[in-house]
């Protein structure tokens, strides 16, 4: 397992970017738009005190079980102008459909810190099918690019997905941390009170792993994990509606709202 050459910040925000042309979609958005909104919000997480930033393709739906190669280019696009304009932040990348080599070649593009890969050890049950675990084309594709200092991310127990062969959740990590080389373990559970659970087991094993709460934490329930997660990634908790746009671009977080959730952990 290699370890974090990084600062592993508390709070980590997650930029969904606008829907592309790859989706297929009525409303998909040009290159341009996609980078102007990302860079925007990255900076209004980074005005509120959140210490780093990841970017996934969440709304180019529906996601395939590999990586299109259109985008594998808007992301790099996006994450060399996340870089230019934050060139201190920490930054990360995750890509929806499944896949290691892509994002971790995305990652060293844009001189990223981490990628997040959601199915890493074992079978998941998804939306887009059945989903093989990444482990080994992971460890191998980011040795064979030279991208070792990109951190691996790894999620136990995707949320947006059922394990085929489901095995106990302290297995599951081990097997990410010990034969997968996880850098750090993502927890989300399917609520509040399931993530809280998920913690209370991993959280005694003692693995040489950050734990991460993936998702769901606000500012209002922060506190129930300020001594169970490492850190935090956030989308959610950061959203107002009715925001006006800026030059076209719609804008979806409020600065206060990353304050309010910083300054409650």
């Amino acid at each position: 397992m290699a370890q974090i050459n990084f600062s592993l910040p508390r709070v980590i925000a997650a930029v969904h970017l606008l829907p592309s042309e790859i989706s297929r979609a009525a409303q998909a958005c040009p290159r341009n738009k996609i980078i102007d909104h990302a860079v925007l919000h990255a900076g209004i997480a980074v005005d509120g005190g959140a210490g780093g930033v990841y970017f996934q393709d969440t709304r180019d739906v529906p996601w395939g079980t590999s990586v299109h190669p259109e985008t594998q280019k808007l992301m790099t696009d996006v994450g060399r102008e996340l870089r230019r304009t934050f060139p201190k932040i920490v930054l990360g990348v995750s890509c929806m459909a499944h896949g290691a080599k892509e994002p971790l070649s995305i990652a060293q593009a844009i001189d990223a810190n981490f990628v997040r890969l959601k199915v890493y050890v074992g079978v998941m049950v998804k939306m887009e099918g059945l989903v093989t675990g990444c482990a080994h084309e992971a460890i191998q594709h980011r040795a064979q690019i030279g991208a070792e200092n990109v951190a691996i991310l790894a999620d136990v127990y995707d949320r947006l997905g059922e394990p085929l062969a489901p095995m106990p959740l302290p297995e599951a990590c081990h097997q990410a941390v010990n034969f997968g080389r996880a850098d750090a373990l993502v927890l989300t559970g399917k609520s509040v009170a399931h993530s809280q659970a998920m913690f209370d087991e991993v959280r005694p094993l003692g693995l040489p792993a950050p734990l991460i709460l993936g998702g769901g934490a606000t500012a209002a329930n922060a506190k129930l994990f300020a001594s169970r997660a490492d850190a935090f990634i956030v989308h959610g908790a950061f959203a107002r509606k009715g925001l006006p746009s800026q030059n076209g671009v719609p804008v979806e977080w409020d600065v206060a709202l990353v304050r309010e959730f910083v300054n409650a952990l």
